[in-house]
């Protein structure tokens, strides 16, 4: 028998989304699945369309007062059961091969993570195979420097949870847990997992579809508070976390995390409808006097 997935979707009032979401993941040709739903206080009829799907007994609904995304991610940890795990938006959607692919590639390679591209859909277009990587396989440790730069600070990263498929055990044992921050805590999550990975396969083929809704968490966020403020707020627990942890052979790729920051910052502040001068404002405030400052000092 196939090794189990255990697929983890937070969901808070997405009505209009989740059914797309929920059928692209149960009509995957890789069918040994554990789908857990969290349902973080959804207000409008998401519950509800979870609840139609029951019938699937790889459907698992965990419902909870709202406490936030990250939150609920920690709470589909904890409940996930599969010696495989990955995480799915309940905004977007999969290509029905996704983890069929990743699946293959993991075991293929011996790597303790698979990696795939992904595609960027937007109402009027799509930008197809975003992050352009390439079908190959990475010894962290051997390499970590050059990892960051062609996959984390390339003009097109792939940072993302939900592009990847982990190994449960992994995870669990390393204590790695999704924070509460306002904006990164998927990108913190996989930096401070890092160094527990050994080996990556990448899948070179975009088989995650990513839906840029105006609505999304990251837009609403970047027009209410500084962006940059709170990306500087994930770098000092990532810098924190490598220097308490020991992982001195990981500080060398701090610099390069500071320009992806940066970088991000750019990128959903004009996507929030931002002009420069003012995407140039947020940075110079919110990056002021913090370590990150420091560190971009060795990328710019």
């Amino acid at each position: 028998m196939s090794e189990t997935i255990s697929v983890i979707i937070p969901a808070f009032n997405v009505e209009e989304h989740i059914n797309k979401c929920l059928e692209s993941v149960l009509s995957q040709t890789y069918e040994n699945l554990e789908v857990i739903v969290i349902n973080d206080g959804s207000t409008d009829g998401t519950a509800a369309m979870i609840r139609k799907r029951e019938a699937d007994p790889r459907l698992k609904l965990i419902d909870q007062q709202n406490a936030g995304v990250s939150a609920a991610r920690n709470a589909g940890i904890v409940a996930a059961s599969g010696k495989l795990l990955a995480f799915v938006d309940s905004d977007d959607y999969l290509e029905r091969q996704m983890y069929e692919r990743l699946h293959t590639a993991m075991t293929e390679s011996g790597a303790d993570m698979a990696v795939c591209n992904y595609n960027l859909i937007y109402d009027d277009r799509t930008d197809v195979q975003y992050s352009k990587i390439r079908n190959e396989t990475a010894d962290i440790l051997d390499n970590e420097y050059g990892y960051f730069c062609r996959y984390c600070a390339c003009p097109k990263p792939n940072n993302y949870i939900w592009s990847r498929l982990y190994i449960t055990d992994i995870v669990k044992k390393s204590g790695v847990r999704f924070e509460n921050f306002r904006l990164g805590d998927d990108t913190l999550f996989n930096f401070k997992l890092l160094p527990h990975i050994r080996r990556t396969a990448f899948v070179a083929d975009g088989l995650y579809n990513y839906y840029q809704r105006g609505s999304s968490n990251v837009y609403t966020v970047a027009n209410k508070v500084n962006l940059a403020a709170s990306y500087a707020d994930t770098f000092d627990s990532l810098a924190d976390y490598y220097s308490e942890h020991g992982f001195d052979e990981f500080m060398q790729v701090l610099p390069v995390h500071a320009f992806t920051r940066l970088r991000s910052v750019f990128f959903y502040s004009r996507l929030a409808g931002m002009d420069d001068d003012e995407i140039i404002r947020v940075i110079l405030s919110g990056f002021k006097n913090r370590r990150i400052a420091d560190y971009l000092t060795g990328v710019l």
